[in-house]
């Protein structure tokens, strides 16, 4: 790897954590608590943490040239897009429906074409 990937790896994911530190350092206790809380929930990190880890590991496989990487991104992305699509049952059906559909097309398009 060349030092330009090198910076750009280190501005990925350093940039998002550098982001979260500073507001969270700007929130008010009862804030900072139900940030707490959401961070203990394991359906956290299955709906959101897998759409943040799915895009910055998608990157960082581009940025480093390593395939093997950015397709386990996109699979950790399309199924936190498909979590979503349920988590959103609750509110509309179809939307929920359409977020689900989207993702399992979504997915099946990128491995049929870097397959």
């Amino acid at each position: 790897m060349d030092a330009v990937q090198i910076v750009f790896l280190v501005l990925l994911w350093g940039v998002p954590i550098f982001r979260f530190i500073q507001i969270y350092r700007k929130l008010n206790e009862e804030e900072k608590a139900e940030i707490k809380a959401s961070l203990k929930s394991p359906l956290y990190y299955l709906d959101d943490g897998f759409r943040y880890i799915g895009f910055l590991l998608m990157f960082s496989g581009m940025i480093a040239l390593i395939p093997v990487i950015q397709h386990i991104g996109v699979s950790i992305l399309f199924i936190g897009w498909f979590y979503g699509g349920l988590d959103l049952l609750d509110k509309s059906v179809k939307q929920s429906v359409a977020a689900m559909s989207i993702s399992l097309i979504a997915a099946g398009a990128y491995f049929l074409i870097w397959r």
